[in-house]
Order: C-alpha cells, then sequence, then structure tokens
C-alpha cells in the first residue's frame, strides 16, 4: 500500500514536471483573480470605429477585432487603411491595492488602394474589471507611428444568451 501510493506520487509530480517542461510559455497571472478577464468582451474604443470585440485567454494572449475596410474611404490619401485582426498580451497589475488588466496588442495596416503594408497599430491599455465581473473600464493609448492618442476603453462581458437558447 506505501509503495503504490510513493508510486503514484512519484507519478503526479513527473507528470506535471513533464507538463511543464513541454509547455515553456509565460503564462499571464492569473493567480490573483483567476479568470476576471477571460473571456469575449463587446468593447466601445474611442477610436475612429468604436465597436470592437475583445477575446481575452487564460494563457495571457488576447485578439481584438472591428469590421473590416471601416478605415477605408476614397476622400483620403491612398484610400484610408485597412487593419488587420489585433494579437496582444496582457497580466494582472496590482496597483494601490487594486487589481488591474494591462496590456498591449497590434494591428497590421495595409493601404487600400494598393494593399502595401503602412504602419502598424499598436494599443496599449490599463483596464479595472467590475466587483461582478461584468464590465471593464479604463485608459488606453494608441500609436501608428509617430503619432500616439489618447483613447479610452469600456467592455461588457458577452454572455450567452438564455433566451434565444431556450426558443431553440
Amino acid at each position: 500500500m506505501k509503495k503504490s501510493l510513493i508510486l503514484a506520487a512519484a507519478g503526479v509530480v513527473a507528470g506535471s514536471v513533464l507538463t511543464v517542461g513541454i509547455h515553456n510559455h509565460t503564462f499571464a497571472d492569473t493567480s490573483v483573480e483567476p479568470s476576471t478577464i477571460v473571456g469575449v468582451w463587446n468593447v466601445n474604443a474611442v477610436a475612429p470605429y468604436a465597436a470592437h470585440l475583445f477575446t481575452f485567454n487564460a494563457d495571457g494572449t488576447m485578439l481584438s477585432t472591428n469590421p473590416t475596410d471601416v478605415q477605408e474611404s476614397p476622400s483620403k490619401p491612398d484610400g484610408g487603411t485597412n487593419d488587420s485582426v489585433g494579437m496582444g498580451e496582457w497580466q494582472i497589475e496590482r496597483d494601490h491595492g487594486e487589481n488591474y488588466i494591462v496590456g498591449t496588442f497590434q494591428e497590421l495596416n495595409a493601404l487600400a488602394d494598393t494593399h502595401q503594408p503602412t504602419d502598424t497599430l499598436s494599443v496599449s491599455f490599463k483596464v479595472h474589471v467590475s466587483d461582478d465581473g461584468t464590465t471593464f473600464d479604463g485608459p488606453a493609448s494608441a500609436t501608428v507611428g509617430s503619432e500616439i492618442d489618447p483613447s479610452h476603453l469600456t467592455g461588457t462581458r458577452l454572455t450567452i444568451d438564455q433566451n434565444a437558447i431556450d426558443h431553440l
């Protein structure tokens, strides 16, 4: 019996070491509040196009998206720009006794007329998730080339529409 327990414990330790060795990726420190930001959010951004969707993954990565072609315009030089999905990283930061989510994501941009690459958009943010976990709010900064613009992000957690599910 004692030998079985020792072998079982050794197996758990070996499995844990193997898992850590295989997955050599830096994870967001979610141990403080494990899932406050993880999920999908409807986000209103102070930006040329306000509506976005953000997805925060438990491994500290994130995605941002908005509709295609919203920054194209025949009246703009080169027809304006078209941006890609945003990809980035996030982590928990403790500041004055409060937890904040800080991160940066980037979107690749191309000129609408020629489809040639142009300056990358980089957005950094520091948001606070509400106590009930349904909203977040905070400042952001958007950089394109040498231009840096202040911004602001307000998010509402996307939830399953149970009423719609009940009618299926």
